[in-house]
């Protein structure tokens, strides 16, 4: 009898302390789909500034519109000093399918290379942690750059979770250049004239892109007789077209027009928010 109930006093210690190492000593679990039901993020990654509330109003515009249905999930800032290590706020609950995820970085910057290890530590994390079919992004300004160039490196790479849809706003791909000696449309058909050191980098890896990723490229009509929007030149927001349409990617160009179209208003611009609302959620 002492064995049995020496046994049981045993079996009850390790119980608890159990409980105390999982609950107080090992990390908690990032928390999980139930039953790994599937999950649609959006991604939503701001510009140089690095803030993710840049990211706010547009996300607080789709969370509320009941047709996309759409909600708030995580809040990702990205520490690229430190190995892309990750802060993760927010949750994605049981009732939420098509979760945003706002992304920004403990230092901002316009620099490509960044934003592609912030991405893949970003695309990393959401695989191992939910089942994911696929994933939408939008990158703004800088992030835009960055979000291309993931997608040069790792837009066959079936270990991280796949990139359905695409959405650049006011994308920087070749150094903010104007192309005086083009129109537009010239741009479009024959890309830019005048290229940088990072439009040659598209040139030479434009068909690492999976073809089957469709793509929305939107610029702000804030000076039409400069065509700029006001930082960015159509020109280097478009210049990258005639590469997604030559690697068979389904691929348009929007100019958003009217009130709120300088570079650092689009984020908050109405046509643009409906625009990637439909693009992403219809």
């Amino acid at each position: 009898m002492k064995k049995i109930i020496s046994l049981i006093v045993a079996f009850i210690g390790v119980f608890i302390i159990g409980v105390i190492i999982g609950r107080f000593i090992l990390a908690p679990h990032p928390p999980l789909a139930d039953d790994n039901r599937p999950v649609y993020p959006t991604i939503y990654i701001t510009g140089s500034s690095g803030k993710a509330t840049t990211m706010n109003t547009m996300i607080n515009d789709v969370t509320s519109d009941k047709d996309t249905r759409a909600r708030k999930g995580l809040t990702i800032v990205v520490d690229t000093e430190k190995n892309y290590s990750l802060k993760v706020t927010g949750t994605i609950d049981k009732h939420n399918s098509y979760p945003t995820i706002a992304v920004g970085m403990v230092k901002g910057t316009n620099n490509s290379l960044k934003y592609e290890g912030s991405l893949k530590a970003i695309m990393s994390y959401l695989g191992k942690h939910y089942n994911i079919p696929y994933a939408n992004v939008l990158g703004y300004s800088a992030g835009g750059s960055g979000v291309y160039r993931y997608l040069t490196e790792y837009g066959y790479d079936r270990s991280l979770p796949p990139i359905k849809k695409w959405v650049s706003l006011d994308g920087q791909f070749n150094a903010s250049t104007p192309q005086p000696d083009q129109t537009l449309a010239q741009v479009l058909t024959d890309g830019p004239k005048d290229k940088t050191k990072y439009y040659d980098y598209w040139l030479e890896n434009y068909e690492h892109v999976d073809k089957s990723i469709q793509v929305v490229l939107l610029a702000g009509d804030y000076d039409s007789k400069k065509q700029t929007d006001g930082i960015v030149p159509w020109a280097d927001s478009f210049s990258i077209y005639p590469l997604l349409m030559k690697n068979g990617n389904s691929v348009v160009h929007y100019l958003i027009k009217g009130k709120n179209t300088s570079h650092d208003e689009m984020p908050f611009n109405k046509e643009a928010i409906n625009y990637i609302k439909v693009f992403f959620y219809e």
